[in-house]
Parts: C-alpha cells; sequence; structure tokens
C-alpha cells in the first residue's frame, strides 16, 4: 500500500502542470486566432485592410448558354475557387470575386455577386493553422464562400434572349469602379485586376456592332463616334473565354476573335487567356 500511495503521488504531480500547460495552450490559442484572425464584413471581405486583386467576371447570358457552355462555367467556377497554387484562375486568400451579369441597362448595372476568399480550405490545414487559425470558424466562412459563388449557375437557366450586347461600354462602367487608377498604381503596390469576360463576344450596340463592318481593334481609340468607348485598362490582366455558337460562325472569324486581342492592347490591358469554346 506504501509502495502503490508512493507511486500515485508523482502522477497527480506531473498531472499538474500538464493540465496548467493544456489551459495555457488553449487560452493562448484562442487570444492568437483572436489576434490573427482579421474581421470580415458581410461579404467575407477584410474590414481593417483593403483588399487584395480583384477578379471581375462579366458573364454574359444574353443568349442562351448550351449544355457545353454550362459546363464550362462550371469549370471555371470551380477554378476560380481551387486551392492553393492549382489555377490561374484562382481567388487567393484576400482577393475580391465581382460577378456581372450583361445587360442592355448599363444604368441598373449591378454586381450580382460580390464575395471575398476569406482563406485557403481548411480542409488542407496543418495543425499550426488550426491552432492559430480557428478551423471552424474558417469552415464555416470556406462554406458561405462556395455558397455565394454556386448561385451563379442560377444565372445561366434563362432562355429570354437580350436585344443588344453592349460588351464595351459595360466594361467602361465596370472597370473603372474596381481597377486601380493609373495614379493609384504608381503610388501604391495594388495588384493587377483580373477581368474575364465569359461570353460569344458579338458586340451590339448603337456605337459599335460585330454584325456588320467595323473597324479594326487597333483603330477603335482614332474612329469618330467610337473614342468614347475607349477604357482605361491600365494594370488589368484579362481573359476572354469566346462562346461558339453554329449560328453565328459568319460572325465569329478568326479576324473578330484577334480583334478582341487588339481592342484590350489598344486600352492598355494585358491578354493573359483566351480560348474559343
Amino acid at each position: 500500500m506504501k509502495q502503490l500511495a508512493h507511486v500515485s503521488r508523482p502522477r497527480l504531480h506531473c498531472l499538474r502542470p500538464m493540465l496548467i500547460a493544456g489551459v495555457l495552450a488553449a487560452l493562448t490559442g484562442a487570444f492568437i486566432v483572436s489576434c490573427t484572425r482579421p474581421r470580415l464584413d458581410e461579404n467575407l471581405c477584410p474590414v481593417d485592410q483593403p483588399v487584395g486583386r480583384n477578379t471581375i467576371l462579366l458573364l454574359d447570358t444574353s443568349d442562351q448558354l448550351t449544355v457545353k457552355h454550362r459546363a464550362e462555367l462550371r469549370r471555371l467556377v470551380t477554378e476560380l475557387q481551387a486551392p492553393s497554387g492549382s489555377s490561374d484562375f484562382r481567388v487567393a486568400p484576400g482577393d475580391a470575386l465581382i460577378v456581372y451579369e450583361l445587360t442592355p441597362d448599363l444604368a441598373a448595372l449591378e454586381p450580382v455577386i460580390k464575395v471575398c476568399n476569406p482563406g485557403d480550405r481548411p480542409d488542407d490545414w496543418g495543425w499550426r493553422q488550426e491552432l492559430t487559425q480557428g478551423k471552424q470558424i474558417a469552415l464555416r466562412q470556406w462554406q458561405r464562400f462556395r455558397d455565394s459563388v454556386e448561385p451563379l449557375f442560377a444565372h445561366v437557366q434563362s432562355d429570354m434572349v437580350q436585344p443588344h450586347s453592349p460588351i464595351i461600354e459595360t466594361l467602361g462602367v465596370i472597370v473603372p469602379r474596381h481597377a486601380p487608377s493609373r495614379r493609384a498604381m504608381a503610388s501604391t503596390d495594388a495588384g493587377h485586376t483580373h477581368l474575364i469576360v465569359f461570353s460569344d463576344l458579338l458586340q451590339h450596340s448603337k456605337a459599335l456592332s460585330h454584325y456588320g463592318s467595323y473597324p479594326p481593334g487597333t483603330e477603335i481609340r482614332k474612329t469618330d463616334g467610337l473614342r468614347h468607348l475607349q477604357t482605361d485598362l491600365t494594370g488589368v490582366d484579362v481573359s476572354l473565354f469566346r462562346l461558339e455558337r453554329s449560328q453565328n460562325a459568319r460572325w465569329q472569324t478568326r479576324d473578330h476573335y484577334y480583334w478582341w486581342t487588339e481592342v484590350i492592347e489598344t486600352f492598355g490591358g494585358r491578354v493573359i487567356w483566351q480560348e474559343a469554346m
């Protein structure tokens, strides 16, 4: 009995520091979480620091999307939410995704979705990140990010065909809202804005229509009546997805494909991805 009592006391003494250390670790972890996790607004964007890079997605549903186009959109959206380093289209933690739907009424042009990536997918975390960042909170935030992007697919089910497709005019409205000006880029470390256009790219408005003759992309700035269409794309990376349709084969030519490359570069932007599908 004495031997048992003698053995049990040191165990209790050892447990006390372990319990105290465990409590301190939990408190320290909670403190670190509260200090390192940024405050987020209703769009999961940081409150006390600027948003990183803006990714602007212009979604053109002026004509019904085919089954193939819907599948390609789903692939694109999956890449927007991809984990670290796995996609050039990824919206990184702290960056914003802002989605617009093309509409003839430019005065009513507002984002369909605006949401920031609150952090890398928590399922990929190691134990250090779980301790310092709060995995359960991050999981809820990540799911909110996924749930915010998913409604994009509800916007591609419409059979309504719009009478006009003012693509260039739309860029003139939305890009200045979210891309830093030349002066801002010169004075700060603002990252490049990423503009993604998911469209048949058949511009059709009173000012300019691709359903007929139109000037070369390099001549837009010099053509009477079209100078007002110019948009400053300095510091903007542009990805173009042209949605092919058999009924538009007459207009969706090779020259039309590269016309957009010329226009983007003429406006000061940089085409980093271009694809016909």
